[in-house]
């Protein structure tokens, strides 16, 4: 599964790398791997936020990334309720595997939102939003676990 976003050969190769890494995780692992991702998403989409206002951007734009910023949110609390059910009085443990997602950095969210690239950053999200339910539903159908397969599939329903 290499995603289309991928142009370059070193960009298809890190991708591949971090899903076969992916795909090595333990479930606690995963779920604490794609915790971490949707918060770090979820940040992002508040920063959208909060730069979206600065500039005065239509109202529709900054509802567009609280609305993202929450949905993140819920996806995190969703895995987090069921690390806490699967795995009771432990600490969420790290993993340590890059993001899947290509993120922006916040000189790149600035530079986009500044100079009015609202369209690039569109397209980049949306294909980010690809990435994630791409994945999302590429290891629930890997998994054996039915409880994490009923959490999985929500997530890219």
């Amino acid at each position: 599964m290499i995603h289309q976003r991928f142009k370059t050969e070193k960009e298809k190769l890190k991708f591949k790398q971090i899903l076969e890494g992916i795909l090595k995780l333990s479930t606690k692992e995963l779920l604490a791997y794609w915790m971490d991702q949707e918060v770090k998403e979820a940040e992002m989409y508040h920063r959208l936020y909060t730069m979206s206002k600065e500039v005065n951007w239509d109202e529709q734009v900054s509802k567009l990334f609280l609305d993202m910023y929450k949905d993140c949110l819920e996806h995190a609390e969703t895995l987090l309720k069921l690390y806490r059910t699967t795995y009771p009085n432990e600490e969420v443990i790290m993993v340590d595997l890059p993001a899947l997602e290509v993120e922006l950095s916040e000189e790149q969210l600035r530079d986009l939102v500044y100079h009015g690239r609202l369209r690039g950053i569109l397209e980049h999200l949306m294909e980010t939003e690809k990435i994630a339910r791409d994945v999302y539903e590429y290891l629930s159908k890997q998994t054996t676990d039915e409880e994490i397969k009923d959490t999985l599939i929500p997530l890219f329903g």
